[in-house]
């Protein structure tokens, strides 16, 4: 119960008319303080009752996408008995809303539809919602929070991105991921087998060779489409709504959505907290995305995810695109040092350098640049698809 500042004015207008009628034994204005009071008094009691017998249910999606505006219901089942008048609904699934009811009758059920926006990638579960109501007077409100079940992951924001000289369509009508797999020299593991003649040594499986006590190989998939492999850099974020780390995400999304849409595959790196560098290397465009909206910061920096990388790990990777914020106008040597060792395995390096003020982001593009990447600048009011059509530093 909180009282109002109604309440205050109702005791002191009560208490102004009690010592005015006392000095000009004028009895109407004692009529009028008593009313004044028991106004207070009702006031403060019934808004007890003013929520009993409410229940409260939000149907929120399943799925929703940073930044894009979302359908969320909220069902409101009425009371046994009596009418429920000047409810407000508030809660903080998606994005905070607080909406007043209209009355709610005997057992009546009422929907009331709400456009939310979320602003940050990731699951969100709602557990509470808070009703209140100052009926009838306004002098006190009752607040109750009824319990709730709402989950949503919200996945990160695509944009388009059209043509991408680095994403080049190919002449095939094969799917990058959803064809079943055959036997070739690509860069997916296919299974194991026993070694038969003319296998090439270099894909003996030596940690099963000694458990089973037979030389065994491994199998490779065949290769049907250019692959590109997407870097997060996830070592650590800060903000509450369009992050650095929600940035690299989007990017990530959007380029993998570009490549899946002619006909590339595409393979997720990133590292998670507690659980190290994380690869996804075969899924599909859904399990994608629901793979970068659960990104959290790991506190692993990029350069020690990119030494994880070797040429097993980059097998028939045509590009490899870094998706990263600049926190500091200082160089990065051990990140121009492990770039300059990609491009030597890789034919072409993308740097895509996320947020950064003109003056921050100088020096660690030049740097990158000079060690063989591909630079492109996303700047906090610049359009994805334009950053991402220009270059904005080659050496």
């Amino acid at each position: 119960m909180r009282l109002r500042k109604r309440a205050v004015g109702l005791l002191l207008g009560a208490g102004i008319l009690f010592l005015i009628g006392t000095n000009v034994q004028a009895g109407w204005l004692y009529v009028l303080a008593a009313l004044l009071l028991g106004a207070l008094a009702a006031g403060l009691v019934l808004p007890f009752a003013a929520l009993r017998g409410l229940s409260i249910e939000l149907v929120a999606p399943d799925e929703a996408e940073q930044g894009m505006p979302s359908i969320v219901e909220l069902r409101v089942s009425g009371p046994p008995r009596g009418v429920r008048r000047n409810v407000t609904v508030g809660d903080t699934h998606l994005e905070p809303v607080e909406t007043l009811l209209p009355p709610v009758g005997r057992r009546e059920r009422i929907e009331v539809t709400t456009v939310r926006t979320p602003r940050r990638r990731g699951e969100v579960v709602t557990v509470r919602a808070e009703l209140r109501s100052a009926a009838p007077f306004g002098v006190a409100e009752r607040r109750f929070r009824a319990k709730l079940g709402a989950r949503t992951l919200v996945l990160p924001r695509v944009f388009p991105l059209g043509n991408l000289s680095f994403v080049e369509p190919i002449a095939t009508n094969t799917r990058a991921v959803h064809d079943a797999p055959r036997r070739g020299q690509g860069p997916d593991y296919l299974g194991v087998r026993e070694y038969r003649a003319g296998d090439p040594m270099r894909h003996v499986h030596w940690a099963l060779t000694a458990r089973h006590g037979r030389l065994m190989v491994r199998e490779f998939e065949e290769e049907r489409t250019r692959r590109l492999a997407i870097v997060v850099d996830t070592e650590r974020d800060e903000g509450d709504a369009w992050t650095p780390l929600d940035r690299c995400c989007s990017v990530a999304a959007s380029v993998l959505d570009a490549a899946t849409a002619h006909g590339q595959g595409a393979r997720l790196v990133a590292a998670r907290p507690g659980a190290g560098i994380d690869v996804l290397p075969r899924a599909d465009r859904t399990e994608m995305f629901r793979w970068l909206a659960n990104l959290q910061p790991s506190g692993i920096r990029l350069e020690a995810v990119l030494g994880e990388l070797g040429p097993e790990d980059l097998r028939g990777i045509q590009t490899i695109v870094l998706a990263l914020p600049v926190w500091g106008s200082g160089e990065r040597p051990g990140l121009e040092d492990e770039v300059r060792r990609l491009a030597r395995l890789v034919p072409r390096v993308v740097c895509v350098l996320v947020a950064p003020a003109a003056a921050d982001a100088v020096t660690v593009a030049e740097g990158l640049a000079a060690a063989g990447a591909d630079v492109r600048r996303w700047g906090p009011a610049n359009d994805l698809a334009e950053a991402m059509s220009s270059r904005g530093v080659r050496a």
